[in-house]
């Protein structure tokens, strides 16, 4: 005989539509949610505070704030070049706005990031512990301030950076132009959120370091290292 009869199981009907109901559900209370889950907001409460110079006026006094009613010693600026800003960095210019507003600058710490085709973040994370370890810091609790939906891949970044050294916490400000509970609604909230979500997945799968201390771990770097 060419063919032999089988027994096919297969669910009932109400089992299978429940199934898919559940399914449909958990995702979409999982979509509804996604922007908090990215906007992750775990911190350490150390003696450092790492502000990313990009982030809006607004969220720079939030992290003022943040540094003001916490224990922290120093405030730390990070970011690359910004070409509208006489300052020339976001680290500059953001610290610039702190000491505006009447922020000691001895307590201020300017960590630039030099020039870089890609992975940015992870350079600022490089250059903030390059910049501690110069100066025997290490074995301490950094807090890394930063807006928004990028929270979740900023906090993975600076882990993967400090390898894992440091106990790295993250703020994360809430975005001035979209709400989180309902980032789908606007144009810039569903961009912003789906396209953090693919960063921060390509950065878990993918996303390698470099050996430690090598040229390669700061792939693109364009100019000089190191500030005061």
């Amino acid at each position: 005989m060419l063919f032999k009869q089988y027994s096919i199981w297969l669910p009932r009907l109400w089992l299978l539509l429940l199934f898919l109901i559940i399914s449909a559900v958990a995702v979409f209370f999982g979509l509804r949610n996604l922007a908090y889950y990215l906007a992750l907001t775990e911190p350490k409460n150390g003696d450092y505070l790492i502000v990313e110079g990009w982030v809006s006026e607004g969220s720079l006094d939030k992290a003022l704030n943040i540094f003001i009613n916490g224990r922290y010693q120093y405030l730390i600026t990070t970011g690359g070049l910004d070409k509208h800003c006489k300052q020339g960095t976001y680290a500059e210019k953001s610290a610039s706005y702190f000491i505006s507003k009447g922020f000691p600058a001895e307590k201020i710490i300017i960590i630039p990031t030099p020039e870089s085709a890609q992975a940015r973040t992870f350079l600022s994370a490089v250059m903030v512990r390059e910049w501690l370890y110069a100066r025997s810091i290490d074995n301490v609790i950094i807090d890394v301030f930063t807006e928004g939906v990028h929270a979740r891949r900023t906090r993975y970044l600076y882990n993967l950076a400090f390898r894992p050294s440091v106990d790295v916490g993250i703020y994360a400000a809430a975005p001035s132009k979209f709400q989180l509970s309902t980032w789908w609604k606007t144009s810039e909230g569903a961009k912003s959120t789906i396209t953090e979500l693919f960063g921060y997945l390509w950065t878990v799968f993918f996303f390698e370091a470099a050996e430690l201390n090598s040229h390669k771990e700061k792939w693109g770097s364009m100019s000089p290292t190191g500030n005061n």
